[in-house]
């Protein structure tokens, strides 16, 4: 078995499919089948079956995945820190959501930077989706993001309050016509489709994070926004609220894994409780 063998298992069993599992690790089907058919062998354990909807774990794969997230967790980090220079003794993989980096996550990541000098820092952005799933797969240490999936193996807590307004680039009162659905998680999606009772008539969904604010005010456009990031836009007229519309609670939080080591994770929620409020939310 190697490290390979493991990551296609992990990815097969994310995505409940060979062929996703294939595009996520750029390896061809057959070659996907191949390694899975070894590591059954090799472990005497049926760990997938699969049918025409795709694959799903056997209770041999639900047992074999955290042995396998260990494994290619420690193989991440002895390649990261074998490659580190000696005044580096700790090391982090941090991720945050596109949209913490238009609001002042550079700053906080200097700060982080110049108060623990020791530490070297693999940082990353991307969507709440992606994110989740590499801190659940062991890819991430730790995530600033919306729309956290919470499991058993990560710990989790609110950075700060905030809701999602609406806001238009065009008319107040004909906004539903130009409504555009903005990512921000598959739960809070349906929610507030049903609670609007509206199908983006114009066939446009963004996870841009908040170049889609740029995005409504340039084409007089209307969609779900943070409010604490939507102030200055609104505040210049750019955009505005749209009163009457419903509004959604919507906290940011910081997870992490819970095998990460304790020390180094205290230290560094200290300096995000002390700080990142004020880098991103007070703007």
């Amino acid at each position: 078995m190697d490290i390979v063998t493991f990551k296609t298992f992990l990815a097969a069993a994310s995505t409940g499919s060979f062929a996703a599992a294939a595009q996520r690790i750029h390896a061809s089907p057959s070659s996907v089948t191949e390694r899975i058919k070894q590591l059954e062998h090799q472990l005497g354990a049926q760990l997938f079956i699969r049918d025409k909807r795709g694959c799903r774990l056997t209770p041999a794969g639900e047992k074999f995945m955290a042995p396998a997230l260990q494994a290619t967790r420690a193989w991440d980090l002895a390649r990261h820190e074998v490659k580190l220079p000696e005044r580096f003794s700790r090391s982090l993989s941090l991720g945050g959501q596109y949209f913490f980096w238009d609001r002042g996550f550079m700053d906080w990541l200097a700060e982080l930077r110049g108060a623990m000098p020791d530490l070297a820092l693999r940082v990353t952005a991307g969507a709440s989706a992606r994110l989740n799933r590499d801190l659940a797969e062991g890819f991430l240490d730790m995530a600033i993001i919306y729309d956290p999936i919470f499991h058993r193996d990560i710990r989790a807590e609110p950075l700060y309050s905030d809701e999602l307004v609406l806001v238009t680039g065009g008319e107040p009162d004909n906004w539903r016509k130009d409504f555009v659905r903005i990512e921000w998680g598959q739960a809070l999606g349906l929610e507030i489709a049903s609670r609007i009772d509206l199908a983006p008539e114009t066939g446009l969904s963004l996870d841009l994070g908040m170049r889609s604010a740029d995005w409504l005010a340039s084409q007089r456009m209307s969609g779900y926004l943070p409010l604490r990031a939507a102030k200055p836009y609104i505040a210049s007229g750019a955009l505005a609220l749209v009163d009457d519309a419903p509004r959604f609670d919507f906290p940011a939080y910081v997870c992490w894994r819970r095998s990460y080591d304790g020390e180094t994770c205290e230290e560094i929620l200290k300096i995000i409780r002390g700080s990142f409020e004020d880098t991103l939310a007070n703007g």
